[in-house]
């Protein structure tokens, strides 16, 4: 039988999870200065002090919901990028252009499976992203896969290029369509939850990449 202790560590738990997930709807939804705290507890269900016993204040509990997707994503592009890392350690049967596009799929996976952290930024956008300066976050796992890259460039038969560069390339081409889905892309047709939409953006996103770090689209 648990002890009471085990019992309390659980409920514990599993309410800071609930803040967390509720948090993250809510400041997704709202932007930290229209979201409240009261809001957060109603829709974690859980008494109106317990946001602040687990996280102190709002700010606090801000910063703990993007360190928390911060490091979903650096999870979900380590994943992404480790074709790309493994054709650069020369480890792998794929083509660089299907690294890239494993790549880029898996990211826009990611980003299409968890909106909230699209909308996340673009409030922390509007906001002059001041408390992403205050978030731990560690190195961004695709500039370390881009980085892999140009170490081996040479070798590889890749010409010289700058990481922010195909950093800014890859951004704009995953992460910046999913802020207009319902503007720009909608415009264009383009939703990317299609498959064979998403299919034909990765591509692109491949080319571009391509002729930026190889000079062509092969």
């Amino acid at each position: 039988m648990p002890s009471t202790l085990t019992v309390k560590t659980r409920d514990a738990a599993r309410s800071r999870a609930a803040i967390l997930d509720a948090a993250e709807q809510v400041f997704a939804d709202r932007g930290f200065d229209a979201a409240s705290l009261q809001d957060i507890a109603a829709a974690a269900d859980v008494s109106r002090a317990t946001p602040s016993y687990f996280f102190g204040s709002k700010e606090g509990l801000y910063v703990a919901v993007l360190e928390r997707v911060f490091s979903d994503r650096q999870l979900a592009a380590k994943e992404a990028f480790e074709p790309v890392e493994a054709w650069a350690r020369g480890e792998s049967p794929l083509t660089l252009r299907e690294a890239i596009e494993r790549a880029a799929d898996g990211y826009m996976v990611f980003l299409l499976r968890r909106p909230a952290f699209v909308r996340l930024l673009q409030h922390e956008d509007l906001a002059g992203g001041r408390h992403l300066a205050v978030t731990p976050r560690e190195r961004n796992a695709m500039a370390q896969g881009f980085d892999a890259l140009r170490k081996v460039a040479k070798r590889r038969g890749l010409r010289p290029f700058r990481v922010d560069d195909a950093l800014l390339l890859f951004i704009s081409m995953t992460f910046s369509p999913l802020t207009q889905q319902s503007t720009f892309m909608a415009v264009l047709g383009h939703d990317l939850n299609d498959l064979r939409t998403r299919r034909r953006h990765v591509e692109l996103v491949a080319d571009q990449l391509l002729h930026l770090i190889a000079g062509c689209e092969d």
